[in-house]
């Protein structure tokens, strides 16, 4: 008898058929429930672009604020260190300045988040705007999005700190 008949086998997924399985509508659609921050504190940030604001803006991310390659070198370089901190060592380590966003508190409105969001902001009931929360890259720039289906989609790009109101 052959050593190799008692031995276990193996089941060897073919990753080509988990790929093809993915099912890539599962992207956020305004009015769905955002995720709540407790629910996947543990979890790590994979960010989207699917709503990031590209209108020449100071808040935008090809603002003209935005000065060098180096800034945009700078904020991929964040983006890849904070995609391997949990939501709760964000929110935790005082150095990525993770919370959520009070528009009471900002110079953007909620209407011009929503603007990002969808075509026409006033068909939408805006209680359904999703949670938005901002972090630090780096120097003073932040970063505005809202947490959905445990991806972040980035929205706003805050380079010199200035979305605050000050007092």
């Amino acid at each position: 008898m052959s050593k190799n008949k008692n031995k276990a086998k193996f089941d060897i997924p073919n990753p080509l058929a988990a790929v093809n399985n993915l099912d890539i509508s599962k992207k956020y659609v305004f009015g769905e429930a955002a995720n709540r921050l407790h629910d996947i504190k543990q979890h790590k940030p994979v960010f989207a672009f699917d709503f990031i604001s590209l209108d020449n803006s100071d808040y935008c991310f090809n603002s003209n604020l935005i000065n060098t390659k180096k800034d945009y070198n700078r904020l991929f370089h964040s983006f890849k260190s904070i995609s391997n901190k949990s939501y709760l060592e964000l929110s935790t380590e005082n150095s990525f300045h993770f919370h959520e966003v009070e528009f009471k508190d900002t110079k953007i409105s909620q209407s011009d988040f929503l603007k990002c969001l969808v075509l026409d902001p006033s068909k939408i009931n805006p209680d359904h705007c999703p949670t938005v929360y901002q972090f630090k890259t780096f120097e003073e720039a932040r970063v505005f999005g809202f947490v959905a289906k445990m991806i972040f989609y980035l929205v706003f790009f805050d380079r010199n700190h200035r979305v605050y109101k000050r007092k």
